[in-house]
């Protein structure tokens, strides 16, 4: 969080179809409750919220069970993203591997 607002870009948009942009990341289908998207209602702080798509992190459930954790994967096209993501995966003392 920052200033009370969300510094991973959610709440995201409710879309129909994935878009992908030319320079960006792209924007996965979230659909909305009118559109068969689902809807939850949780108790925080003893309040009643509702939640849907639009707060959903992407994931991947074949990748989180077989590494036991919560893996976001996300598609890449950009030679700034992927100029990025190796810059990032070498960075410091904990580096990551990319395959």
């Amino acid at each position: 969080m920052k200033d009370g607002r969300c510094s991973k870009k959610c709440p995201r948009q409710l879309i129909k179809e994935t878009q992908t942009g030319d320079d960006d990341y792209p924007r996965y289908r979230r659909r909305s409750p009118e559109d068969g998207g689902c809807t939850a209602y949780i108790s925080f702080r003893g309040k009643e919220i509702e939640m849907d798509n639009k707060w959903v992190v992407p994931y991947s459930p074949p990748l989180s069970k077989m590494f036991h954790a919560h893996i976001n994967v996300e598609y890449c096209k950009s030679v700034k993203s992927i100029k990025y993501i190796c810059k990032y995966i070498h960075k410091g003392s904990d580096m990551a591997v990319l395959v």
